[in-house]
């Protein structure tokens, strides 16, 4: 008997390509109240790309409206993910600490937490050099002038997040196809109108949504309308467990927007992007070309845990302002992944203006798990013709492939 062949429908209102977190929330609000036929493929399994890699930290401190709007709205959805949902907790709300050693820097962070508190971010706040060393004891460092400080923010776990969307999307009427490599995109009279997958399987489709991540601008370029997305390969390192520390209630820590650090479990989970540099030619349109059939999971010469190597560099630096890490923390493995980055280092969650019925939701830029509730409630808004969630100017592609600086600029970048 031969085994059953998968079964691709012939049509759908939406197809989706990419099934990590925000495809996933994007094929939630897209079927939870409405009609509409919904099929999201992917190459590989479902959140197996850079959503299993992320260190998925979760944050209302930004300097950009849209930034800070996006993150209300997904506050509120992950607080109450594990209600609506019926599983388990997704958000943990150790806070988000910005540690700051230069009066500039720290005046700066002053003028943000206004503006976040301005804009419906009630309980940011600065906290003095004094203050920093009383609430978090660990903390000590010569220079430290202040930080910027918010107790809700956290971190989260994405592939509970994406696997619980897609669940409930299925179970509504959403079709997912993981190991579909989408092949082509057919475009007739300016406008998408359907995938092909492994390049035998067409779909006819009303509308496309292009939520590869890494591989947005290979996506695109299937329908002839490249984006300016590159992928940039980051790191994770990962202490051994230091138990009696109270680390798992450590906030997620930023050493003057550089190294970043936050709980797993009694260790930590360690960032920096201080290398690898990105491609040249990142910040321009077209983006550069990158073979995205050669992104990997490998942690390259240099980049590892040894004592030369990057990942001893990232500890040693956080040591810098923690100083127990130096006396009881050693590497115990590393992780990589990649971020999707645009020009502004802000996202596209935007229709295509050379091509009809494509609708780019990718370029997070690292904050994709943060935002996944928003985008997914933006791109069926926008599919749906519904007033948006925000202002869609600030999210818009059309300047970038011009050169021009979109509104609304975001300065905190990690």
């Amino acid at each position: 008997m031969a085994a059953p062949q998968k079964y691709y429908p012939p049509r759908a209102d939406v197809v989706i390509i990419g099934a990590g977190i925000s495809g996933a929330a994007c094929a939630w609000n897209l079927v939870r109240d409405s009609k509409l036929s919904v099929v999201v493929l992917d190459s590989g399994p479902k959140a197996g790309g850079s959503t299993s890699r992320s260190a998925a930290a979760f944050r209302h401190q930004f300097s950009s409206l849209s930034n800070i709007e996006m993150s209300i709205f997904a506050g509120r959805e992950y607080r109450e993910f594990s209600k609506t949902f019926g599983c388990e907790q997704v958000f943990t709300q150790n806070g988000y600490l910005f540690l700051w050693s230069r009066q500039e820097d720290l005046d700066a962070a002053a003028t943000r937490v206004n503006f976040q508190r301005e804009h419906g971010v009630p309980d940011v706040e600065m906290l003095g050099a004094a203050q920093v060393r009383q609430k978090f004891p660990w903390i000590d460092h010569p220079e430290m002038k202040g930080a910027s400080w918010c107790p809700h923010d956290g971190f989260l776990k994405p592939d509970l997040v994406a696997a619980t969307y897609l669940e409930a999307a299925v179970a509504r009427g959403a079709t997912l196809l993981q190991y579909s490599p989408v092949t082509a995109i057919e475009v007739s009279g300016g406008s998408a109108k359907a995938v092909v997958v492994g390049g035998q399987h067409r779909i006819a489709a009303g509308v496309v949504v292009n939520a590869s991540g890494p591989w947005a601008n290979t996506v695109a370029r299937m329908a002839g309308a490249p984006i300016p997305v590159t992928p940039v390969k980051r790191y994770l390192y990962f202490t051994n467990q230091v138990y009696g520390a109270g680390v798992h209630r450590w906030p997620l820590t930023v050493l003057d927007l550089e190294v970043y650090g936050r709980p797993e479990m009694q260790g930590l989970m360690m960032g920096w992007d201080a290398r690898p540099k990105k491609p040249a030619g990142w910040n321009q349109f077209p983006a550069p070309p990158i073979d995205t059939t050669k992104l990997n999971d490998d942690i390259e010469a240099g980049y590892g845990i040894g004592e030369n190597d990057y990942g001893f560099e990232v500890l040693a630096r956080m040591a810098e302002w923690i100083p127990m890490l130096g006396e009881k923390a050693g590497l115990d493995h590393a992780t990589c992944g990649y971020y999707e980055v645009t020009p502004d280092e802000k996202a596209i969650v935007s229709w295509d203006p050379r091509v009809g019925g494509l609708l780019h939701a990718a370029g997070f830029s690292g904050h994709g798990v943060m935002h996944a509730p928003a985008t997914g409630r933006i791109v069926a808004d926008m599919v749906m013709k519904r007033k948006p969630l925000i202002e869609l100017a600030a999210l818009a592609l059309e300047p970038l492939l011009i050169g021009e600086e979109r509104e609304d600029p975001e300065r905190m970048v990690i």
